[in-house]
Parts: C-alpha cells; sequence; structure tokens
C-alpha cells in the first residue's frame, strides 16, 4: 500500500529535531491523549485527538487576546485566531474540519445541520520562520469567513488536518458558538469542604427562560474555572423557587478548590535572570535551564495571569514578528520531590506549551535526586505544572498557595428538541 503523506512525515523529522529528541527521551516514555479522555466530576468528556509530533504552539483565542477563552458571539463578535507551528521548512495547504457537539462534548450533528456555508476550508495562509536556527512554519486562520459560518450555538471542535484528508489529523481543539440571547446572574458564594484548608468557589446562577414555552428542565448549566475547558462541572437540577426565574448552582461537593498556583516560565529572553538558571546560544536548537521545581514549593507567586494560556506575540523582545522570528529553544526542567525520593508512579510535566494535552513522563535522576525532562518551548511566556498519582504529593500541591486571580465561566445549555442537539444560549466569564 503506498504510503500517505503523514506516513511520510511520521518517519522524517529535521535532523536538529531527531538530535533534540534522542538527547531528551526519558527512558519512561510518554503518554498523550490517546491514552483515554479527561472526564469531569460531572461525567462529561472531552474527546480530542492526540497532537502530531511536528506540531507545536497551538494557540486558539478571540482575535487580539492570546489569553481569552475561545467563543465567538452568534452572528457577531470577534473571530477567533487559530495559529500554530509545524516543525518542518517546507509549508504546504492544510484543512480545517468543524464539529458540533452536545453539551456533553459527544459530536452529534452533521455538517450540513450546523455549517452555513461550505463543509470544511483549507489553510493557505502560512510562511516558513525568518533567520531561525530551528526552521519551522507558521500557519494562521480566522473564522468565521467567507467559508465557514455556524448555523447553530453550541460546543464545537476544530480539527487541522493533511489537506483533503479528514482523518490524516495533525491536531483538534474545543471552542464555543454562543447566542448570548439573555442576560444571566452569577454570584460566586464561598464554602468550605472537608479536607481542603482553602475556602472552595460555589458558582449560582440565575437567568429567565427565553419562552413560556421553555421548560426549566430543557436547561443545563456547566461552569469551569481558569479555562479547564476540558473538565467541566454540570449542574441539571434547576431551582424555580423564584420562577418564572430559574437558578442552577453546582452541589456543594463540587465546588471549586482554589486551583494551586502553576509555574511560570518568562522565555521571551534567553539568557540567564528570572528562573532561567543558564542558557546556551552555540548550540542548535538553544538550551535553556530553568530553576528546580520543588513539591514543597508548588508553584510561581506572583506572576501575570496567563488563564492556561502561552502568549507569544508581543512577549519576545526585540523581536518584530514572534510568530516567525522566535526561536525553539530545548528547555530543560527539573522536578524536586518530597524528601527527595523518587515518586512512586513516576512524574509527568503539563502546561500551555503543549496545550495541557499531554503528560511527558520525566527521568529520575538518582545521583541529583530529582526528575528531569527537556521540551522543545517556543520563545513567549507559559505555564504549567506537574501530574503524579502518589498521594503526598497530590496533598502537597492542593495544600500550596493558590492563583490570586481566579476566572470563572458559565455555559447555559438548552435542550433543543427541534434541532435535536443543546444550544448554547448565553455564556458568563467573572474573575476574582
Amino acid at each position: 500500500m503506498p504510503m500517505t503523506r503523514m506516513d511520510i512525515l511520521r518517519n522524517m523529522a529535521l535532523p536538529a529535531v531527531l538530535l533534540f529528541v534522542a538527547a531528551c527521551a526519558g527512558s519512561e516514555g510518554s503518554r498523550d491523549e490517546s491514552d483515554g479522555p479527561v472526564a469531569s466530576r460531572s461525567g462529561h468528556e472531552v474527546r480530542l485527538m492526540a497532537d502530531h509530533a511536528t506540531v507545536k504552539t497551538v494557540q486558539l483565542h478571540p482575535l487580539g487576546s492570546e489569553t481569552d477563552i475561545p467563543i465567538l458571539q452568534e452572528g457577531q463578535g470577534r473571530p477567533l485566531r487559530l495559529a500554530f507551528d509545524v516543525l518542518e521548512a517546507e509549508g504546504r495547504p492544510l484543512s480545517v474540519y468543524f464539529y458540533h457537539a452536545d453539551r456533553s462534548w459527544r459530536r452529534d450533528l452533521v455538517p450540513a445541520e450546523f455549517l452555513a456555508r461550505f463543509q470544511q476550508d483549507n489553510i493557505m495562509e502560512y510562511r516558513p520562520s525568518s533567520a531561525t536556527l530551528l526552521r519551522y512554519t507558521h500557519y494562521e486562520y480566522q473564522f468565521p469567513n467567507d467559508a465557514i459560518d455556524f448555523s447553530i450555538s453550541g460546543n464545537y471542535v476544530v480539527r487541522v488536518t493533511e489537506q483533503g484528508m479528514e482523518d490524516d489529523v495533525l491536531f483538534e481543539r474545543p471552542f464555543y458558538v454562543s447566542e448570548q440571547s439573555m442576560p444571566v446572574d452569577v454570584r460566586l458564594d464561598e464554602v468550605l469542604l472537608i479536607g481542603s484548608q482553602w475556602r472552595a468557589t460555589q458558582p449560582f446562577v440565575t437567568f429567565r427562560p427565553e419562552g413560556e414555552d421553555v421548560n426549566a428542565f430543557d436547561y443545563t448549566v456547566c461552569f469551569t474555572q481558569n479555562r479547564n475547558l476540558r473538565t467541566p462541572r454540570c449542574s441539571e437540577n434547576p431551582s424555580i423557587a423564584n420562577s418564572p426565574g430559574v437558578a442552577f448552582q453546582l452541589d456543594q461537593d463540587e465546588a471549586f478548590i482554589p486551583d494551586a498556583a502553576p509555574f511560570y516560565l518568562n522565555l521571551g529572553r534567553v539568557q540567564p535572570g528570572g528562573r532561567i538558571e543558564r542558557t546556551d546560544q552555540a548550540t542548535t536548537p538553544w538550551r535553556a535551564w530553568v530553576e528546580p521545581d520543588y513539591a514543597k514549593f508548588p508553584g510561581t507567586l506572583p506572576a501575570p495571569f496567563l488563564n492556561g494560556q502561552s502568549v507569544i506575540l508581543g512577549a519576545v523582545p526585540g523581536v518584530g514578528d514572534p510568530s516567525r522570528e522566535a526561536e525553539y529553544v530545548a528547555t530543560t526542567f527539573r522536578f524536586v520531590p518530597l524528601g527527595e525520593a523518587s515518586v512512586r508512579g513516576g512524574v509527568s510535566i503539563v502546561g500551555s506549551f503543549s496545550g495541557w494535552q499531554s503528560d511527558s513522563l520525566m527521568t529520575w535522576n538518582a545521583s541529583d535526586r530529582w526528575y528531569e525532562r527537556t521540551e522543545l518551548i517556543k520563545q513567549g511566556e507559559h505555564e504549567y505544572s506537574y501530574r503524579f498519582s502518589d498521594p503526598a504529593h497530590i496533598r502537597a500541591f492542593s495544600e500550596g498557595q493558590p492563583r490570586l486571580r481566579n476566572q470563572y465561566t458559565s455555559f447555559i445549555y438548552l435542550n433543543d428538541v427541534r434541532r435535536q442537539t443543546d444550544r448554547l444560549v448565553a455564556v458568563v466569564d467573572v474573575v476574582r
């Protein structure tokens, strides 16, 4: 059977990338999204295809704000900007496909039921990196556009593939189309949870159904904290005590414990300083070593609020167009566990530079008593953290200093029997 273009790409790599992968691959291997979905405490799952190894720095956000949640307001508002790099010197057109999903992220409708124009589009805006040591191709795509528009609100997934080959997937990302058709009041209550030293946040929303023929029990409200879009917590039980108004809130045991402060990395300047311990610009790619992170001191405070996103534009001093001129840096992370002893089940690093999708297992360095891993990261600002199954480390991170600023987002869904799906009638953000 002849090889597809993706088969060829999987067996090809730039020499520098091959050397990098060989140098930093851990003996424990790595995991990605293909190992299984991420499930919320309310039982919802967001299933996404794993990123292809050549894809880096995927950004999906409203045009002009790299840290905002990717939400389109139906019929108006800012378009979404999709930007990413492919670690290949020669670019090529790619294709983009869209999928509608119900409130539980089950892909449900056929394209003709949710796309107003064409059923797929091509990404034709791509340019090679400019004067970088490690060459890559940068892609840009905005939607809605002349080819793509949406005829129904709801949850969506965008998929980027080889041109005209829907199943030859490079990556997927979630986004939303909201009607913003009614006002919604949001209140954030503080509650105490057994076993937590921090007060948890219990969102409470009220609104008036959009018509007399709409049943309050046709609504579901889902909540997220700090752009954890793949792990929503939902309430399907309205209170109609103040009819015609409707109220929803999370059960108290599902209230949001404050997120532990993430680790922050400013890689805009590749030079010692801040959290960068040392660098080497005599290699290709450049190298940087981040100061060790300690389990007993989790997170970086104070730090900018990136909302779980990487920020590239405007974050690389002295570079006119960071999207094409920023370097990729082989960045080494080191994690010192409790007691400086190896952790049962291992330690993984995950961050905005990988879309929080892939848990990359770190290698235990017995002589230095820490875990380490090297990731290829684009210059800019990034957030990251560590994951483990060990209860002592989970407890240490949960008891660490929480984020100083948190964003809570409420998604109001209406089960539309006529359309046989869930419409997203409103989205509300509250930051505190």
